[in-house]
């Protein structure tokens, strides 16, 4: 068995800095209650998963070491946030690859920064240290109620707000406000109630409430954001102006434009030689106070044309990590909505922060290192939702089996190609990119292999059957030692076995029912009724000819439109490729 201390950290997890708090206290149930109201009216019947895993208790200690090599547990949680990483520990426990003990210290560990969603929090607490046999340290009571009283506070700043949210006419106003400014004026609420409530749905996400926490972050985006003026006043430090000299962010943004002319006829003046460069026109005290509160930065503020593009640059880097902060939060909520509640909308949610966040990334000013580790962190959390959730939006699939996304998984987590492979199995509708992402995985081998890779590396590369039926067996502990795999072995199972027919039969006119059952590792029965309901579902061109123990195929016509696809899919590639030879010739 493996020691917990083998997770890779799994109790200091560095997760993507989702500031959304933590706690489950009585207290705002009913106000959040009236958050998701209408959510709960629309929810429909839950829908059965599409595969559970099947629990069959505690592995024995030989069983969990042949388990543990296909174990990729401490690679994924470096990449997940706690929530995420807590489900993952508890499954480690329940299926014994790990021991109990150590899983039991990593999960209250990971557990600590934030009350679980527990009704009766230090009760689990005291059921998780019994187990291991030792006694609940008095820490544990004294963090509950420090983050009771952080979440009370919090909530009672952010509640005018909340209300707000509860009418409907006012949150369709809100998208008509121009600046931050406007909307809190008509509302009559502070820009600091306003900032607070990212930090309160943090807090819900934390106790478990991951729907309402979604809804309270998804209205914050819809916000307008406060204006580069605003933004520069706070980072200089005056509290004087905030608010209260300025009416609107536009007259500020006058008073700024307007000092700088003042500032380049002094400069002129300077330098023709003035005698007195005193006598410059400068701003009065009347003129919204400039004179206190740019003499103090008189220094500092040289040219302000300069300065003000570089401020109005640090409010966009601030803005864009401010944004993916939102979204990373909004996907996590969601996942998790979505994994604790069969909800086709948390299914949606999920598929369209993916793809927010891939288009933020896109279009992103930060450096390259940090925008690939960010990638790299979003194919982690996608794999939540191909394998986790009830359905799995196609362009959620396109997005992991893109170009862009087979390119992160070379350079920074090569091991994801056991989930491409998975992806390529599971899922019927990728045929037709099979061929070429089986050959990104062949040249990626040495970087990551493991038996699904193998697998079809044999079938589609080697051609090699019998090697093929052995990776296939090796597949079944593959998936029962994987967390997002273990529900889908008997689907991946049945897609394998069709895998390898449709290659068989791809090459072969006539094949024998008793061979074809050996590489599908069936008995020849079984396999003769499997192929009958093979043909009549997938409607193949063949027929079983029962006297001589066969399958007869019927040879289709060449397709001459795919022949076209195949024969100029590269056409541009080879044609840059023939001028590059011509010019070094």
């Amino acid at each position: 068995e493996h020691s917990a201390a083998q997770l890779g950290s799994a109790s200091s997890v560095r997760a993507p800095h989702l500031h959304i708090g933590s706690v489950s206290a009585r207290s705002w149930r009913e106000r959040s209650a009236a958050m998701g109201k209408k959510a709960a009216e629309k929810k429909e019947e839950p829908k059965p998963k599409v595969a559970e895993a099947v629990d069959e208790g505690p592995l024995d200690e030989e069983t969990a070491k042949d388990l543990a090599q296909y174990d990729l547990l401490p690679r994924i949680t470096p990449f997940l946030d706690r929530h995420f990483v807590i489900n993952m520990l508890n499954d480690a426990r329940i299926c014994g690859i790990y021991k109990a003990e150590d899983v039991t210290r990593a999960v209250l560990d990971v557990c600590y920064e934030t009350l679980l969603p527990h009704d009766d929090v230090l009760g689990w607490v005291e059921e998780m240290y019994t187990n291991i046999s030792e006694p609940v340290p008095a820490k544990w009571e004294e963090h509950k109620e420090t983050l009771l009283e952080s979440f009370q506070e919090s909530e009672d700043k952010v509640m005018p707000l909340l209300k707000i949210l509860e009418e409907e006419k006012k949150v369709e106003k809100i998208q008509g406000f121009k600046s931050r400014a406007e909307m809190c004026d008509e509302f009559e609420i502070g820009s600091d109630v306003v900032e607070e409530l990212p930090r309160y749905a943090k807090k819900l996400f934390d106790a478990g409430k991951y729907d309402v926490s979604l809804k309270l972050l998804k209205y914050y985006m819809n916000m307008p954001q406060a204006g580069t003026a605003f933004f520069v006043i706070q980072h200089l430090g005056s509290g004087e102006l905030e608010g209260e000299r300025f009416a609107s962010e536009e007259d500020a943004e006058k008073a700024y434009k307007r000092y700088e002319g003042e500032l380049r006829a002094e400069q002129g003046k300077q330098e023709k030689g003035a005698a007195d460069a005193s006598k410059a026109v400068l701003l009065t005290d009347n003129d919204f106070g400039e004179r206190s509160f740019f003499g103090r930065n008189r220094d500092r503020i040289l040219d302000m044309r300069v300065w003000w593009e570089k401020e109005q640059a640090r409010k966009q880097a601030v803005d864009e990590a401010g944004d993916r902060q939102l979204i990373w939060g909004s996907l996590a909520a969601a996942i998790l909505w979505g994994s604790s509640d069969a909800c086709d909308e948390a299914v949606t949610e999920t598929a369209k922060m993916i793809v927010k966040m891939d288009e933020h990334l896109e279009n992103s000013k930060a450096p390259k290192r940090e925008v690939l580790l960010h990638r790299t962190w979003l194919l982690h959390w996608t794999l939540f939702a191909i394998f986790r959730l009830d359905n799995t939006e196609a362009k959620v699939l396109d997005f992991f089996l893109s170009e862009k996304s087979l390119s992160i998984i070379s350079l920074s987590c090569p091991h994801l190609f056991r989930y491409v492979g998975a992806c390529l199995i599971l899922h019927k509708r990728l045929k037709h990119i099979v061929k070429d992402t089986v050959w990104i995985i062949h040249h990626e081998a040495v970087s990551y292999s493991d038996p699904i890779t193998r697998f079809l590396l044999a079938l589609y590369t080697e051609m090699d059957y019998d090697e093929a039926q052995g990776e296939l067996q090796r597949c079944e502990q593959v998936c029962k030692a994987d967390y997002f795999l273990k529900p889908h072995w008997q689907e991946f199972q049945e897609n394998a076995r069709l895998h390898i027919f449709e290659s068989y039969c791809r090459i072969h006119q006539c094949i024998n029912i008793q061979m074809i059952a050996e590489k599908l590792n069936m008995e020849a029965e079984e396999a003769e009724l499997w192929i009958v309901k093979l043909i009549q579902n997938a409607k193949l061109d063949a027929r079983i000819d029962s006297e001589k123990s066969r399958v007869v195929m019927t040879k289709a016509p060449p397709n001459v439109y795919q022949q076209v696809i195949e024969k100029t899919k590269n056409l541009a590639f080879r044609s840059t490729m023939l001028v590059s030879n011509l010019e070094k010739s």
